[in-house]
């Protein structure tokens, strides 16, 4: 049997690709969540902006037995030959301000939205950007606190935040940025990070790090114990170093990957990383890992409908922010990462 500790995205796509690929073996799932496995993007966008149901975003699973709304204390309850570990990770706490991580927290702000003229946002990331636009959208009057010199300030990426400060003072945002002072409103969200949800493998005695530690193969410290998604560190092959992603596309990958594994399939990690946000009708794609670089160039103009902004280790690229390429585009560049990530070996 396979015991599954935590009912997200991973562990949906690690149903699936294990199925897919043959695997036979009883499947149980434990979830805090009440609602099963479910898609986060729609969460901050459509499901906010009321253009989606509740229960468009769930993710139908076969072949699989969910224990919902059960939360697991100690690996020792999991009965299961292999244990993976899926637990993802919590929003910090600011205060009283609302969060926004699961179906209810989202439909939760939605409620808050219909009776406010007025909110803050704390964050200048994917969650505070994500819902400033949602409520922007919805006719509240958003103020954005970012603490940082721009939003987005992890990604490096000037050329693209900078296009988004216009964007998002053009639909009337007051945009405050390199400051901490919290203005009261009708309603006050906090986008500000996440802590992934570690404590049951430290208390297990598996590795732990920044996140769950794991090989390219998704395999602990502990024989039959794996971790995927938010919660795990994991070694890339690709920038050779081990890294822990917060993103829809990592944790399908990942999921997706393992359920091959444990299917039998020879496979490991072996994939330029990605993930995406969306902005008042706008996405930007990022692709690969920026981590020492030592030059950038920019493609076209992020104020306009196509640009590809790269990061450079030596002649190689090894990280780029898009807007506006084809999928066509997005393989070409998919591979001259990973050709410039080998050559920076």
């Amino acid at each position: 049997m396979i015991g599954i500790v935590g009912g997200g995205l991973a562990a949906a796509k690690l149903v699936e690709g294990y199925r897919a690929a043959g695997g036979s073996d009883d499947i149980t799932i434990w979830s805090q969540d009440p609602h099963g496995p479910y898609h986060r993007p729609p969460l901050s966008k459509a499901l906010l902006r009321g253009e989606a149901k509740p229960d468009d975003p769930l993710i139908s699973l076969e072949g699989v037995e969910l224990k919902l709304g059960e939360t697991i204390s100690s690996l020792d309850e999991v009965e299961a030959e292999t244990i993976v570990i899926a637990t993802g990770a919590r929003p910090r706490e600011l205060g009283a301000a609302l969060q926004l991580r699961t179906i209810d927290d989202s439909l939760a702000l939605r409620e808050h939205a219909k009776d406010a003229k007025t909110a803050t946002v704390i964050g200048g990331g994917f969650i505070g950007c994500e819902v400033t636009a949602s409520l922007t959208t919805l006719g509240l009057q958003v103020t954005q606190i970012v603490r940082e010199d721009m939003v987005f300030a992890p990604l490096q990426c000037r050329p693209l935040s900078e296009a988004l400060h216009d964007r998002y003072r053009e639909h009337g945002v007051d945009l405050r940025l390199e400051t901490s002072d919290i203005p009261g409103a009708d309603m006050v969200v906090a986008g500000v990070g996440v802590v992934p949800n570690v404590e049951l493998a430290r208390d297990a005695g598996l590795e732990v790090r920044n996140g769950i530690v794991v090989d390219e193969r998704f395999r602990t410290s502990r024989d039959g114990v794996y971790a995927i998604g938010d919660v795990a560190e994991f070694y890339d092959p690709i920038f050779r170093r081990h890294r822990r992603i917060e993103h829809w596309s990592n944790s399908a990958y990942h999921g997706t990957t393992l359920g091959r594994i444990l299917a039998g399939e020879d496979t490991q990690y072996d994939t330029v990383s990605s993930f995406f946000s969306e902005e008042f009708g706008k996405s930007f794609r990022l692709f690969g890992d920026a981590t020492g670089h030592d030059s950038t160039d920019l493609e076209g103009d992020f104020h306009g409908d196509r640009a590809v902004f790269r990061f450079r280790r030596g002649e190689g690229t090894v990280c780029a922010v898009t807007v506006g390429i084809s999928d066509e585009e997005q393989e070409a560049l998919k591979t001259e990462i990973r050709a410039g990530a080998a050559a920076g070996a």
